[in-house]
């Protein structure tokens, strides 16, 4: 099949990307419900929206890091998200400059339908490979895990010792 791992990186990302299009196309667009009507979100406004709600209350530049944009466009994307009534945004307890951003009712709600819908479609994936592929197909993927913990936990030990 594939012999070399270029060729298998290849095969790899054409098949998440097929993976990616076919949840996102059967899913989207992506709204939130506000004041009567419904806005249709971004992929990256949703991307954000899953990061706020999974790491809670976070800072502009912690989210900035996290989703890997700019400060800027971290922070015009927050404004945007505050005006959909998306997210909160609040002073720091410690530091009053400090603006902390959290997820509301609304965004909270955005999401979980989102990822209903994700879910649903990735066990009709799951079921049509089989049982035993769906476990394989698995079994890689904790290998990936691990993997990107590892070097992730790497990375953070080499970045602690180049700037002592």
């Amino acid at each position: 099949m594939h012999e070399n791992t270029l060729e298998q990186a290849r095969f790899l990302h054409r098949t998440i990307k097929q993976v990616q299009t076919r949840l996102l196309s059967q899913h989207g667009p992506f709204t939130i419900e506000t004041d009567g009507y419904s806005v249709e979100l971004t992929f990256t406004q949703l991307c954000t929206l899953m990061t706020i709600r999974d790491h809670q209350d976070l800072n502009l530049k912690e989210i900035a890091e996290i989703t890997q944009v700019s400060p800027p466009s971290a922070s015009s994307m927050v404004d945007k998200l505050v005006e959909l009534g998306a997210i909160t945004r609040e002073p720091g307890k410690k530091d009053r400059r400090e603006v902390r951003v959290s997820i509301s009712d609304r965004g909270l709600k955005a999401v979980e339908s989102l990822e209903q819908g994700m879910l649903t479609s990735l066990t009709e994936i799951l079921e049509g490979i089989g049982p035993d592929n769906a476990k394989l197909w698995v079994s890689v993927y904790e290998k990936i895990a691990q993997f990107l913990a590892e070097a992730e936990t790497s990375d953070a030990i080499l970045a602690g010792e180049s700037s002592s």
